[in-house]
């Protein structure tokens, strides 16, 4: 069984809530900061509450070693991939594209190809709705309470002893880690490592291409509609095994030590997502080796977080195909890869799919 930097995609390909935790307490006041700190502690357990408090990271301390993505990206014209789905039976258009969560700060503007199916459209159809999740507190807690563990374990329990501390301490140098959050699962920290490693990239946007769009169709007073729900983004983080997150968390911080080939393998990817290629995105692709014994847990983990969800993903754009909903479609850039893409599933369902490129 071949990976493809698994948690990597996760946060900027896969899942629309893989880092924003970080990118949260990296951007809000403190005031902010102190509210979504408010909300975390009420799903914690009674002792550990009592007794920690919770670390404030900053966006410096989170940095850490810079290494700018920029001296390692090769392209220049941003052309990400887009597709017009017909349904032959009713004419009706929708437009889909491939984003990433986390960018650089020279991803935008976008394309005017891009630009002009926004400008068109009725609204915005998103994985989920970040921007109205940080600023609902009770939706928040919900969101926070589905990755907690409820029977009286923390995640010192799910994960050897050397891996624990191995993470505490990488967290701790990036003044991440606060031991409130213990009671969190191993897969949330298996997220949150790769979220926070990303993070410490130079010159990397946690705003991701769809919390733009959603900012924008906010502020011109379209609709934001979500695609999936809170359960099944929490699914994306919770479907990861104790060994596969214990394997993923020390995979992870190995790398990251050697900062300059993290930064070119994300590069690498984001040139993928910026090119338009795709399939350059393909998780079955690459030449990383998952041990033979984690190959049924990364199975498993695959099914949930991509190709579970591309079928769900089609279900919706299926749905606003059939119902005429002038709604501008767009999830992480991995849900089109390979062969069983979003875009593949719509095309054996009869519609017809085809790739929109620059003029």
């Amino acid at each position: 069984m071949k990976t493809k930097r698994v948690i990597a995609a996760a946060a900027a390909f896969l899942c629309a809530v893989g880092s924003f935790s970080c990118a949260k307490k990296n951007t809000d006041s403190k005031k902010e900061q102190e509210e979504t700190t408010a909300a975390v502690t009420e799903v914690q357990t009674t002792e550990a509450a009592a007794e920690t408090e919770t670390a404030e990271p900053t966006t410096e301390a989170a940095k850490g070693d810079e290494t700018d993505i920029n001296d390692y990206i090769s392209t220049t014209d941003i052309a990400p991939a887009m597709w017009k789905v017909t349904d032959p039976a009713t004419g009706n258009e929708l437009y889909m594209m491939g984003t990433i969560h986390v960018v650089t700060d020279n991803t935008f503007p976008l394309p005017d190809y891009i630009m002009d199916v926004y400008k068109n459209c009725d609204g915005v159809a998103v994985e989920l709705n970040i921007n109205s999740l940080m600023d609902d507190m009770e939706q928040l807690q919900d969101f926070y309470n589905k990755l907690v563990y409820t029977d009286g374990t923390t995640v010192k329990d799910h994960i050897s002893e050397e891996t624990y501390e191995k993470m505490k301490n990488y967290l701790s140098a990036k003044n991440m880690y606060s031991p409130m959050f213990d009671t969190y699962s191993a897969g949330f920290w298996a997220t949150q490592v790769e979220s926070v490693s990303i993070l410490s990239i130079g010159n990397i946007d946690e705003t991701g291409v769809d919390a733009r769009f959603i900012t924008m169709a906010d502020e011109d007073g379209k609709k934001v509609v979500d695609i999936e729900t809170i359960d099944i983004q929490a699914s994306v983080i919770t479907s990861l095994s104790d060994e596969l997150s214990d394997y993923m968390i020390c995979e992870t911080i190995d790398k990251a030590d050697d900062m300059k080939e993290f930064t070119k393998q994300f590069a690498e990817m984001y040139d993928a997502w910026a090119s338009g290629d795709i399939d350059g995105l393909d998780e079955e692709d690459d030449e990383d080796e998952m041990p033979e014994e984690l190959e049924d847990d990364y199975a498993d983990y695959m099914d949930t977080i991509l190709y579970k969800r591309n079928a769900g993903m089609a279900e919706k754009a299926e749905e606003y195909l059939k119902n005429g909903d002038n709604y501008f479609f767009m999830v992480g850039g991995a849900h089109f890869a390979g062969d069983k893409g979003v875009d593949d599933i719509l095309k054996e369902k009869g519609y017809i799919v085809e790739r929109v490129d620059a003029a």
